[in-house]
């Protein structure tokens, strides 16, 4: 098992991207412009990237400080992939391109919420310096068992890739470009940083989703049902040696209500390792030290 806070991503960090600001559904705020309700602008400063929508007809000359005319709705639709808690994706035509440049060394990366065909990634050291890391591949495939399945199975795409092998080189900058034959992509979240190794899953991992969707029937027995996205959970048992535990003990004090990414398998091959990946909060960090020789962690995990 192991787990990262992802790094806050600062202007200064985005060193370019493809995906426009302001977006065309979300035009820079002008107070001279009447607004209708529904209407969303985009309000650009330093470090900060947000989108306000109207919530009245004629809104014109208020600022979108005032909450009776404007509500917050979240990031523009470049900085949506570097809201860790939100579920909007950030949508670019393809292929989108996107390089940062951490400021610090890294050793991991996780892209979430994909819709992408084709991923292409190169960490080099510095601006244009040597490749230090890469990882491309596809990203649609098909899961097939029998010739119908070959011939009529639907390709699905991979939803979320993660990786730990980053070379801790000085200045890493971290190019990626997503494609699709659609002409669009999508990314939810695009998280990078330092993992810490937590330990040894004992293979008996729990995948589940808290279902919050809602169903009610009316007087007649007809089913109403209105569908919400369901919210991954996962539970772990993990085998930790001594030696690890204090430094384990200060990461579970570090991630206390944050949002960090936990990846329950590095084998980036296996059909089980997109569901052994969460960004979430622990729920649940037990940790039995009733052996001598090594810790025994429970592990609740639920996404955001």
């Amino acid at each position: 098992m192991r787990a990262f806070i992802p790094i806050t991503i600062i202007d200064s960090m985005l060193i370019s991207s493809t995906v426009a600001e302001p977006d065309a559904s979300e035009p820079a705020y002008d107070v001279a412009t009447t607004y209708a309700e529904l209407d969303q602008v985009s309000v650009v400063t330093t470090d900060s990237h947000l989108v306000y929508e109207s919530l009245v007809a004629g809104n014109v000359g208020n600022p979108v400080t005032d909450e009776t005319k404007w509500i917050l709705k979240g990031n523009t639709n470049r900085f949506r992939m570097f809201d860790y808690n939100q579920g909007m994706p950030s949508i670019g035509t393809s292929p989108m391109t996107v390089v940062l440049r951490p400021g610090r060394r890294i050793d991991s990366l996780m892209l979430d919420g994909l819709k992408a065909s084709l991923l292409d990634i190169t960490v080099r050291n510095g601006i244009d310096g040597d490749a230090a890391y890469t990882l491309d591949g596809y990203l649609l495939s098909r899961a097939v068992t029998t010739w119908y399945e070959y011939f009529f199975a639907p390709f699905i795409y991979t939803k979320t890739v993660a990786t730990f092998q980053i070379p801790p080189v000085a200045d890493p900058v971290i190019y990626l470009t997503l494609s699709d034959p659609s002409g669009l992509v999508e990314l939810g979240r695009y998280a990078t940083g330092q993992s810490i190794h937590i330990g040894d899953i004992e293979w008996n991992p729990i995948v589940d989703s808290d279902n919050y969707s809602e169903i009610t029937w009316d007087e007649f027995g007809k089913a109403t049902l209105t569908p919400v996205p369901s919210i991954p959970t996962n539970e772990h048992k993990i085998l930790t040696k001594k030696s690890r535990l204090n430094a384990v003990r200060q990461f579970r004090d570090t991630a206390n209500a944050k949002a960090v990414v936990w990846s329950g398998l590095d084998d980036m091959t296996s059909p089980y390792q997109e569901s052994l990946v969460l960004f979430g909060v622990y729920r649940n960090f037990q940790i039995d030290i009733s052996n001598q020789a090594e810790a025994v962690i429970n592990l609740s995990l639920k996404g955001i």
